[in-house]
């Protein structure tokens, strides 16, 4: 399968929103490809046959217009013909902002956003499939600003939890008493903004994290990597469960698609908490 992926930045009103426009333009015969635990997603897909393969098992195609929620673990994603897709990954705050359900509540479901945000939704999908990608993205920027204009603004203690997970430390107690709840209340407003209670949130940044410094050639930094974990396959099995292969098989396996994610999202360096940036400040 030939894969080529373009990425363009977002107007500073949408930055601490969504991560980079991304177009998707994949080619060939059915395939399949692994492409991480990603951040929830808002899609158009403007040509092909397009699906999402989740840690159960069960395809799930996309609409013309989709959001899929934040997932536990690796996801695939499954081609068929000449298939283009252009779409953003929602940061907790976008997702806040921008969708009126909480994110837990669709976690590693994909639905039809096209009944959510109305006629507003379907500027991108006029675009012939061929379109310059540049003019693509802006169009799914048009749409989000568009959403944006009447949106709510978020709960500001969403983006104490994006600095929490991206910390060096990873106290639950800690995190309540920055939000000023109880620990039971704080496990309930992570998983509701972020899709994932706070343990399994931190966990899924730390691979990624990793997986991003492996792929930008960082590997220098093992002894920090493992710590914590009681030994090497435990630290494998959690990068497995997030990356959607084992550390040996993410550097050595040519044209995977999950490591050319994650290199690109480091160096876009997306300045959130949660976009893998190395430039972002880790507290802890």
């Amino acid at each position: 399968m030939g894969i080529d992926m373009t990425w363009w930045p977002v107007s500073p009103r949408l930055a601490q929103l969504v991560d980079w426009i991304y177009v998707f333009r994949a080619s060939g015969p059915d395939n399949e490809a692994i492409a991480g635990a990603l951040l929830p997603q808002v899609q158009w897909r403007l040509a092909g046959h397009y699906a999402w393969r989740c840690r159960d098992g069960v395809v799930q195609p996309l609409p013309k217009v989709a959001a899929i929620g934040p997932s536990a673990a690796a996801i695939s994603l499954l081609t068929a013909g000449e298939t283009v897709v252009v779409g953003t990954g929602l940061f907790p705050e976008g997702w806040a902002t921008l969708l009126p359900m909480a994110a837990g509540d669709v976690a590693e479901r994909v639905f039809d956003l096209a009944p959510v945000w109305g006629a507003d939704s379907l500027g991108p999908l006029e675009y012939d499939p061929a379109t310059d990608d540049r003019a693509l993205a802006a169009a799914v920027e048009n749409v989000l600003l568009k959403i944006l204009a009447r949106a709510p603004d978020p709960d500001p203690r969403i983006a104490l939890i994006g600095a929490w997970a991206n910390g060096e430390t990873h106290d639950i107690d800690a995190l309540a008493a920055t939000l000023g709840v109880s620990m039971r209340q704080a496990q309930r407003m992570t998983t509701a903004a972020c899709g994932l209670p706070p343990r399994l949130l931190a966990n899924k940044h730390r691979m990624l994290r990793v997986a991003a410094e492996l792929a930008a050639g960082i590997d220098n930094r093992r002894d920090v990597w493992t710590s914590g974990y009681a030994d090497q396959p435990h630290f494998n099995r959690d990068f497995k469960r997030f990356v959607g292969v084992n550390p040996t098989r993410f550097l050595q396996e040519p044209n995977l698609l999950v490591r050319d994610v994650m290199r690109v999202r480091q160096a876009i360096a997306s300045q959130h908490p949660l976009g893998l940036s190395p430039e972002i400040e880790r507290s802890g």
